[in-house]
């Protein structure tokens, strides 16, 4: 860009790393993220309709084993005021911000299980007809 690479620019780029190491932002996603891996991973234990969980830090991506399911959740979500989108039409991506709280998780996380829980039994429903 024009002024990407200007003192202006990389001053403001310095400034903000800084920030996020003196706030320890980095070891707070890092935490975060295990937590949420965590209960994640207990989630699919109970759901059949998760093939896979992958975490870094807080970059999330849950992927579905139905995209009908995948685009659902991603709306049901939408209703319940949490924003996530769908990647590779069957995965739900969450991107939170380095400064989301554990209980902002957890309402994401409480948010997640239900509808997921009726996305499980409506599609359940639709198998056994």
């Amino acid at each position: 860009t024009t002024f990407g690479g200007g003192p202006l620019a990389c001053a403001v780029a310095l400034a903000t790393l800084d920030a996020i190491e003196q706030d320890g932002l980095i070891t707070h996603a890092a935490e975060l993220g295990t937590y949420i891996e965590d209960q994640l991973t207990s989630l699919k234990t109970r759901l059949d309709i998760i093939a896979e969980i992958r975490v870094r830090g807080l970059m999330i991506g849950i992927e579905l084993k139905s995209a009908a399911i995948a685009k659902a959740t991603v709306t049901a979500m939408l209703e319940r005021g949490i924003l996530i989108n769908r990647t590779h039409e069957n995965v739900l991506r969450f991107l939170p911000p380095y400064i989301i709280q554990r209980k902002h998780v957890d309402t994401m996380l409480q948010a997640l299980e239900a509808v997921l829980v009726a996305q499980s039994v409506a599609a359940e429903a639709v198998q056994h007809g």
